[in-house]
């Protein structure tokens, strides 16, 4: 495929008329299309420019290479125009990680994660959601409040890519061959809201394989399948028995307990106070109508403590931060492509050059008993 070819297919992905491109780019209409219709060639400046703009490495639009596009679930899709550019977004972000892994260590991570017990998505049902959440937990050593460890676990253990931004939409998932599991999260959301979306889109990461069998690129989880993955985010969140000696320490004599007490263990496990209400519906069969019910009552009470602070979440993962000042260092990365890859400026770049005080071969002396 070439150049021009190439340029067109980076411009569609993204959503961009030329019109846009023109605008974004400063490159004018006539000579994107002349550029589209290998009239003739852009100048590496001019092309540096449009893969800048597109969300694509340059090397995207030299290579021979075919053109794979990966699969992406959403959750919570936003209108076409909006899920194209964050889909740009979210893929570039991917292959930059991609990158730094190959550079400073010479190969992309991939880890292998727990799979589940069913051979095709007919036979999935909730019972083996809710036994694969429990393996799930004991796999990944989660402990009694899975939702403390299971993002670093993720990005630690495993080597999921998990980003998160500001975007129309909840969450985004993709499994590549190339560089393995990433999920995207909307910063905008609340801590509770975020570790639920993992969760959730942890399971369509350990399924893909099942329920992407025959399914085109532009496909979208079922009913089914988007019920199975909240179901088994609840019980990953909330494990069974952890959760009921909770409740129970919180009951008075008459098998009662506040929405107060609720909404303190929902806290401590990290979820919002309608995940735990629903997580009642299997704990103590509970009926879908008076979930409902429970739910518009938590509503309207005033709750003496203040409502919870969420964080704002850093946008690159821990590691992949790593990974670009190690590149960086090691004169794998230049400056610019440094203060690309951290979305910072180039002058907050040099920074990570400062030499004024270097205590890289500093050691200390530690006494052990």
């Amino acid at each position: 495929m070439q150049i021009g070819q190439r340029l067109k297919v980076a411009r569609k992905a993204i959503g961009f008329t030329l019109e846009k491109a023109a605008s974004e780019s400063g490159i004018g209409q006539s000579s994107l299309s002349e550029f589209e219709n290998d009239k003739r060639e852009p100048k590496f400046s001019q092309l540096s420019k449009l893969a800048e703009v597109y969300r694509k490495a340059i090397e995207f639009f030299l290579t021979d290479e075919p053109i794979i596009e990966d699969m992406m679930l959403w959750r919570d899709k936003p209108n076409t125009k909006e899920e194209m550019e964050t889909k740009a977004q979210f893929s570039q972000l991917c292959e930059q990680y991609h990158r730094l892994e190959v550079l400073v260590e010479g190969k992309a991570r991939i880890s292998q994660l727990p799979q589940p017990d069913a051979a095709n998505s007919e036979n999935f049902t909730f019972n083996k959601a809710k036994d694969f959440a429990k393996k799930v937990q004991i796999e990944l050593c989660l402990g009694d409040i899975p939702s403390a460890s299971l993002k670093q676990t993720l990005e630690e253990n495993f080597f999921v890519k998990i980003f998160h931004l500001a975007f129309p939409g909840s969450a985004i998932s993709t499994v590549s061959n190339r560089f393995g599991y990433a999920v995207l999260l909307n910063a905008g959301n609340k801590l509770w809201r975020r570790n639920y979306d993992l969760a959730h889109e942890l399971f369509h990461l350990l399924t893909w394989n099942i329920f992407r069998q025959n399914e085109s690129q532009d496909s979208e989880p079922s009913e089914h399948e988007e019920k199975l993955a909240n179901a088994f985010a609840s019980w990953l969140l909330l494990p069974t028995d952890i959760v009921k000696s909770k409740m129970e320490a919180a009951m008075s004599d008459k098998s009662k307990v506040t929405f107060e007490a609720l909404d303190e263990i929902a806290r401590e496990f990290g979820v919002s106070l309608e995940a735990l209400l629903w997580r009642l519906l299997y704990l103590y069969n509970k009926s879908g109508e008076d979930i409902e019910k429970y739910i518009e009552q938590s509503k309207m009470m005033k709750m003496s403590r203040p409502l919870r602070q969420s964080d704002t979440p850093d946008k690159l993962p821990e590691r992949y931060c790593s990974l670009a000042i190690r590149a960086l260092n090691e004169g794998r990365l230049s400056l610019m492509q440094f203060a690309k890859y951290m979305s910072i400026g180039y002058k907050q770049a040099q920074a990570y050059l400062a030499e004024d005080e270097d205590f890289t071969d500093e050691k200390i002396s530690i006494s052990v008993a």
